[in-house]
């Protein structure tokens, strides 16, 4: 993620402003050229450079079907039971201590005097039925929505308010059109990783779909992938496992250009597990590959059921009766699937959550700083063109992404701690997506936060989680919280707090990438396993 100076802030309008007219502009010209050959009557030489502008003005025409196409309805997850949504709702309701907060949070910002009580239906339906209540439920919706005028203390307005809810499975999904120079970058880009975990003694386990119904193109995957995934759509890199004294490493990495970004970080584990090891005793890395949020055009994302079937399949492949998982960003939301089951969170030893977006997951700044905040700094405008506005990242997240199902409740993360897994969260307190000081309080002190959607110097609106204390009481808090600079043992659950970092760049440096490599060092020695 880039910093914040002014270099970087002009460097990035620049990038953004070229990608974002190439289709236009070529469209435009490729017209121009058009209507010259129709009025000559024949169709002139075209140069390279003319030809290129044609292939990106059709890609562009592409597009604008493409982001209509991709407004198709979610396909949602199976509809809970009557105990089952009361359950969720006494849980929701048992994590909030503003209710007024926390729903002018989800509306935007909204007085809760705005909201109607038609709104207010509307949000509880989608928060607990996917919007696909039907006559059968409108006496439990109206339970519902008495429940939390009663937590309010006030009854919503008759009909319609102003207020506007965020409903991310719903709501119209936003996409920035992509150019064939974008692409052509993305397959340099991810050719150059694939050589390079190749020359690190990667071995590549591809998927029909991960070759051929992929773009830009893989020609080099197709051509070295060694062995073909026992999953369908699940594709990805192994290092393999001999050790019979330590434990694999599992990796889910997060959203941007798939792994490129943690070769090294990858390389520089290999290195800190097995430099010194014999052939027998070297410790497996696997790293799942999630193109649809790697900057790529593919089918969509697995859901939850397909994801923990496909998962299985390849670990019961290699033998990974237990294993060390590691989760980047959005990949939090696969250790969710992961850790919320039961029969596969009884092979994870140990957790490290690196910027993790499924806790607290049931506030609204997650969703409110990806989908509505308006960019202006810099590492803001970067997410909102590269991640945000993505096609594979905006389908993703605005039909596959049911909160309900991605949250990881702090009390279930207690449970895996008391049956003996280790977990550690790394927290960057710059980080432009997660609130990290909420996340940590929460973790460490139980501390629920409030959602407040607060407006800056230049009157933009941005979200902030607040734990009801004054603004410079809470800055104090903040400072000083022992969480913060307690030494990591590797005992029980733990956080690493980077206080100079933002999302992601906790990989940027070696000082950092080295923490990490020691936790996962440590944490693959499992205690369960005699030496």
């Amino acid at each position: 993620m880039m910093n914040n100076s002014l270099t970087e802030y002009v460097l990035i309008r620049i990038v953004i402003l070229i990608l974002h007219y190439i289709g236009p502009a070529c469209s435009l010209y490729a017209t121009k050229l058009a209507h010259r050959a129709l009025v000559s009557s024949e169709w002139p030489a075209l140069s390279v450079f003319q030809i290129w502008c044609v292939a990106e003005a059709a890609f562009y025409g592409f597009f604008l079907w493409y982001r209509v196409h991709l407004q198709r309805e979610a396909t949602h997850p199976p509809l809970r039971s009557k105990a089952e949504r009361k359950a969720l709702f006494d849980k929701v309701r048992g994590e909030i201590h503003d209710v007024e907060r926390f729903l002018s949070g989800w509306f935007r910002g909204a007085r809760v005097e705005d909201i109607g009580r038609d709104d207010a239906k509307d949000f509880l339906s989608w928060a607990f039925w996917e919007s696909r209540t039907v006559r059968e439920d409108e006496a439990e919706l109206e339970e519902v929505t008495q429940g939390v005028e009663k937590m309010v203390g006030r009854t919503f307005k008759p009909g319609r308010g102003t207020a506007k809810s965020l409903r991310l499975t719903l709501d119209p999904i936003e996409i920035e059109c992509r150019s064939l120079l974008w692409y052509t970058i993305i397959m340099l880009v991810d050719t150059i990783s694939h050589v390079r975990l190749l020359r690190y003694g990667m071995r590549y386990y591809s998927t029909l779909s991960a070759t051929l119904t992929v773009f830009p193109p893989r020609p080099l995957a197709a051509v070295t992938a060694t062995s073909r995934s026992p999953a369908k759509s699940l594709s990805y890199w192994l290092r393999p496992h001999t050790s019979k004294t330590r434990l694999p490493i599992v990796y889910l990495h997060g959203i941007g250009v798939g792994l490129h970004p943690h070769v090294e970080f990858l390389h520089e584990l290999d290195i800190a597990l097995n430099h010194s090891s014999t052939e027998d005793d070297k410790v497996g890395i696997m790293s799942i590959e999630a193109l649809q949020i790697s900057s790529r055009l593919t089918h969509s994302i697995p859901t939850r059921t397909e994801f923990l079937r496909q998962f299985t399949q390849i670990l019961e492949a290699h033998s990974y009766d237990r294993f060390v998982l590691l989760s980047h960003s959005y990949g939090s939301v696969h250790s969710t699937y992961v850790l919320t089951h039961d029969a596969l969170a009884s092979r994870v030893a140990a957790a490290l959550f690196v910027d993790p977006v499924t806790i607290l997951l049931h506030m609204p700044d997650v969703a409110y700083n990806f989908t509505v905040r308006k960019p202006k700094h810099a590492n803001e405008w970067q997410l909102w063109y590269f991640a945000s506005k993505d096609p594979g990242v905006a389908h993703t997240l605005g039909r596959h992404f049911f909160w309900s199902e991605n949250i990881l409740w702090r009390e279930r993360i207690m449970q895996l701690v008391d049956s003996g897994m280790r977990v550690t969260v790394s927290l960057g307190r710059r980080d432009l997506i997660v609130d990290t000081p909420a996340v940590g309080a929460y973790l460490m002190e139980h501390k629920v936060p409030d959602p407040v959607v607060v407006r800056d110097g230049t009157n933009e609106k941005h979200m902030e989680l607040l734990d009801g204390a004054p603004t410079g009481e809470k800055a104090s808090r903040e400072k000083t919280a022992d969480w913060k600079t307690r030494p990591w043992k590797g005992q029980g659950l733990e956080v690493l707090w980077w206080d100079d970092q933002d999302h992601a760049q906790v990989f940027d440096e070696a000082s950092s990438r080295k923490k990490l490599v020691d936790v996962l060092v440590e944490y693959s020695k499992d205690r369960k396993i005699p030496s």
